[in-house]
This record gives C-alpha cells, sequence and structure tokens, in this order.
C-alpha cells in the first residue's frame, strides 16, 4: 500500500563555514493535480474555443447586439470598447473554475460545473453593477454629446469588472473556509 505522505528529500546546501547543511523539503502535490487530465485539457481547449470565437465576428456582434438591447430596455446607449484582453480575460472564466474547485476536497465534476457557472454568474452580475454605476459618471461633459450616450470612464473599465467577477468567488470561499475553521474550534471547546 502506497503511503498519503509526501516524499521529503534531502538538499544539501553549504554555509560560509563549509559546513553541510541538510535541509528538507518537502514535495507536496499541486492543488491542480487533484483534477484528471483530460478534463483539465478539455478546459484548456474549451478556453482557447471561447477566446478565438469571441475575437473573431462573433465577439463583436454579440456585444452590439447585447448594447441595443440594453438600450432599448434602459434608454441609455453604453460606449464599451470591446477589446482582445477583454475577450482573454473572459475566455479564462473556465480555467478560473478549474482553480477554484481545485480548492475543494475531491473532485467532482458537477461540483466543476457549478464552479464554472458561479465564476460565470459573479462575472455577469460586477459587470451589471459597473453599466449602472456608468448612469452617474459615465456622461460626457460635452453639451454636444447626447444624454442617453453613456462612455467608459477610462480604458480596460470592462476588463477591470470582468476580472472582479473572477476574483468574487475566491474571496467569498477564503471567507467561508475561515468561518468554517471558527465553528469547528467553537464546537471543540
Amino acid at each position: 500500500m502506497v503511503s498519503a505522505k509526501p516524499k521529503v528529500s534531502a538538499l544539501k546546501t553549504r554555509t560560509t563555514h563549509s559546513l553541510i547543511v541538510v535541509h528538507n523539503v518537502r514535495k507536496t502535490k499541486s492543488e491542480l493535480n487533484k483534477i484528471p487530465k483530460n478534463i483539465k485539457y478539455s478546459i484548456f481547449g474549451i478556453s482557447a474555443l471561447i477566446f478565438f470565437s469571441l475575437n473573431s465576428m462573433f465577439g463583436i456582434n454579440l456585444i452590439i447586439g447585447t448594447i441595443n438591447l440594453i438600450q432599448k430596455i434602459t434608454g441609455y446607449h453604453f460606449g464599451i470598447s470591446t477589446n482582445t484582453l477583454d475577450y482573454l480575460t473572459f475566455a479564462t472564466i473556465p480555467i478560473f473554475g478549474m482553480i477554484l474547485n481545485s480548492k475543494r476536497n475531491e473532485f467532482k465534476v458537477s461540483e466543476l460545473i457549478v464552479d464554472i457557472i458561479s465564476i460565470l454568474f459573479w462575472s455577469l452580475i460586477v459587470i451589471g453593477i459597473g453599466l449602472f454605476l456608468l448612469i452617474y459618471f459615465g456622461r460626457s461633459s460635452n453639451p454636444l454629446v447626447p444624454e442617453y450616450l453613456l462612455i467608459e470612464p477610462f480604458d480596460l473599465y470592462s476588463t477591470l469588472l470582468i476580472g472582479i467577477g473572477i476574483g468574487t468567488p475566491f474571496l467569498l470561499i477564503k471567507r467561508n473556509k475561515k468561518m468554517n475553521e471558527i465553528n469547528e474550534i467553537r464546537v471543540k471547546n
């Protein structure tokens, strides 16, 4: 039977006084090693496919259609830039879902799908909040620009929003782990 302990190897170094010091170095498994290789490769392939499809005409048509739909609903036209970095950030959502899933004790495909969907959900929520904030500070100071036309306050505004949306589940997971540890300590005492 194989032991579950991490392998320990000796690393020898010399000090300034020519003494040999042996350091114990633990070789631990990466958290991503819990996920099977075929699923990892599939997720990387899906991310590349999303990036290439968004970077082609599909991404521009999707953004323009979404902006027109939002304009019909809200009466505002959001002047949102589309660049390759936005598409790259959006395409990495499955990869970040895999990283989020690797924080769990054991791997399940259903939990991986839930993690990817939760990151996508949070990204859409943060983008929605960012568009709502544009109503207040996205108006141009130029009197010749109509008031219904809202523009991004700075470059990479949408990329920043997508990044915050991706990072939100990671912050929530850390908070939940700390709360679980606190509750376990209370139960032991």
